[in-house]
Formats: C-alpha cells, sequence, structure tokens
C-alpha cells in the first residue's frame, strides 16, 4: 500500500477521533464512552497500518483535542488511557499467567485514572462530584464502576480485533490497493 494513501487514511482517522471528542461534552456519559469508542479506532489503525501509524494517530488526536476540545475530562481519557491502551495491550496480553496480565492492566488503568481525576480537580478546575459532595463510600462506587468498565471494555476488546481481523481488515487493505 502507498505511504500516501496510508497516510491520507491516518489523518481522516485522527480528524474523525478529534470529531468525537467534541461529542464529549454533550452528555456527561460521553465523557467516557467516546475515548473508549475511539479506542477501537486505534486498534482498527494498529492492526492495518502497524504501530507506528497508531502511534502517530494517537500522538496528533491528543495534541489537536488537547487544544480544540473544550471538555477536557473526555480529553484526558483518550490522552491518559484509551489512546495509548489499544496501542500496549498486545505487550501486556504476552504476560503469562494472564492473572499477572491482567493485574497490570488494572494496575495501568488505575494509575491512568487517578492520574486523570488529579488533573481534572487541581489544573482544570473540574469538580470530582458535580454537587461538590465528596465522600469515601462514593470514591469507592466511582473506582468500581471503572474497573467494571475497564474489564467489560477488555473483554468487547479482545473480540472486536477478532471481529476486525476476520471480516474487515481483508476488504479494506483490497480496496486500498
Amino acid at each position: 500500500m502507498k505511504k500516501s494513501i496510508q497516510a491520507a487514511l491516518c489523518g481522516l482517522a485522527a480528524a474523525l477521533c478529534v470529531t468525537f471528542m467534541f461529542l464529549g461534552g454533550i452528555f456527561y456519559i460521553f465523557a467516557y464512552t467516546v475515548p473508549i469508542l475511539l479506542g477501537l479506532v486505534t486498534v482498527m489503525i494498529k492492526k492495518t497500518f502497524g504501530n507506528a501509524s497508531a502511534v502517530s494517530v494517537y500522538i496528533a488526536v491528543s495534541i489537536l483535542s488537547l487544544m480544540l476540545v473544550p471538555e477536557k475530562e473526555t480529553v484526558m481519557m483518550y490522552v491518559l488511557f484509551f489512546g495509548y491502551y489499544p496501542i500496549i495491550k498486545s505487550y501486556l496480553d504476552r504476560v503469562k499467567p494472564k492473572i499477572i496480565s491482567l493485574f497490570f492492566k488494572l494496575i495501568t488503568f488505575n494509575t491512568a485514572v487517578a492520574i486523570i481525576e488529579l488533573i481534572c480537580v487541581y489544573v482544570f478546575g473540574i469538580p470530582f462530584f458535580e454537587d461538590g459532595d465528596f465522600s469515601k463510600a462514593m470514591l469507592i462506587i466511582f473506582a468500581a464502576a471503572m474497573n467494571t468498565i475497564f474489564i467489560i471494555y477488555e473483554y468487547l476488546l479482545k473480540y472486536f480485533v477478532l471481529l476486525y481481523e476476520r471480516k474487515v481488515e481483508k476488504r479494506l487493505k483490497n480496496i486500498l490497493r
């Protein structure tokens, strides 16, 4: 495949991702779902064009989103976890036994979420809870919910990759020749 086609498609993917980042500001739930969905775009770029292209798209989307997207929590979720996680996932999957691999993934995710929330609160001034009521119970519920979302994401990402490899990738590469 020509490098010009690859560059053009990666540029389109980056533009699409930044456009979808704006959706993060429409409804609060989109602050978490949009970065998750954009991780799927990263998977497709990685599988089709390789790690270098996926990293390039990740960096471009991160920089443009930080400059252009007003909803910083959405941007932080993408920049600090969901943008790069599909790129490093294959390396974390190689760790044996699988329970150790899952442990490393959860540590990576929880560290990223903690950093995201700290940046949102102390740098951007976004309150952790909308009404300002902060309790340990709410923090535990938030952490449990986020870890549940991550485990579901991890499970679905595995099947998305299989679906993409079996149904889409070959057809896409034939079209792009």
